[in-house]
């Protein structure tokens, strides 16, 4: 028997395949057969069913997707949600809390992205000139 991982331990894909065996009764096996892709008109297409068996590594932006269709499309109570003993509950704003003060902040990647767009524009430039002596 697999030792059950604490929810603030959790990764999203772990968070992923605990929603999927709680939506099958608990019983880890019925996962497999989950009816969840969409093909039967009876099920609706669930955003986790390729990530169900624990496998792949999806987005944060899936749960969100998720549980903004659990919460009838509104992200207002996706933000109220109250429901704090469900394995998505942590990634629902489309964020991963492990990942909260790591990487580079908003300010810095803004800085990137403008010096990154200066080079390509002056590469574009260059190239036209190039271009237009050459022929």
């Amino acid at each position: 028997m697999r030792k059950k991982v604490p929810m603030d331990k959790m990764t999203p894909v772990g968070a992923i395949r605990a929603f999927c065996i709680s939506c099958c009764g608990g019983v880890a096996g019925e996962v497999k057969n989950c009816d969840g892709d969409g093909k039967d008109p009876a099920f609706h297409a669930c955003p986790f069913h390729p990530f169900r068996m624990g496998k792949g590594r999806p987005s944060v932006k899936i749960i969100r997707k998720f549980c903004t269709q659990c919460m009838g499309g509104s992200a207002i109570f996706v933000r109220e949600c109250g429901t704090r003993d469900c394995s998505c509950y942590p990634y629902r704003m489309g964020k991963n809390p492990a990942r909260i003060g790591k990487g580079q902040s908003a300010e810095r990647m803004a800085l990137v992205r403008s010096k990154k767009q200066t080079v390509s524009l002056q590469f574009a430039v260059r190239d036209q000139r190039s271009a237009r002596g050459s022929g």
